[in-house]
């Protein structure tokens, strides 16, 4: 992906990294798509499935600097084969297992939500950060 000019640069304190901003993309990444996507009705269909990770995917990679967004689901919480009138569920943080990636000037940012059993959380957290210049040099 070619590096894109960022008009909006200028309202960002002059002393933000390429690095920094990348995180704080990726976290607005996930935050979106937690609160705009969780609560959607779904079912354990495969065609359901599909397209509701089709929708997630491909309207969170319109944000700006997004190079991937990948959608998973946990089969195991997400209820329903529609069988009957009351047989789906709504879409929770615990079924939902997304990665970003995000590119910014210099900096790639990988973000992850994914529940995390132990501590009984939806986390939203970086699992790699590249400084993309330092890897040409």
């Amino acid at each position: 992906m070619k590096h894109l000019e960022d008009p909006a640069r200028r309202f960002f304190h002059p002393s933000i990294t390429d690095r920094e901003r990348a995180i704080f993309e990726a976290g607005i990444a996930l935050g979106a798509l937690y609160h705009q996507f969780l609560g959607i009705p779904i079912a354990k269909r495969e065609d359901v499935l599909k397209a509701v990770k089709e929708a997630i995917e491909k309207t969170m990679i319109l944000q700006p600097f997004r190079e991937s967004v990948k959608v998973d689901f946990n089969l195991n919480v997400i209820k329903g084969e529609l069988q009957g009138p009351y047989d789906y569920s709504s879409l929770r943080g615990e079924a939902i297992d997304v990665k970003v990636v995000v590119r910014y000037g210099s900096a790639r940012v990988k973000a992850r939500m994914r529940f995390i059993e132990d501590l009984g959380f939806n986390l939203m957290y970086i699992e790699d950060v590249e400084d993309l210049e330092a890897r040409q040099g």
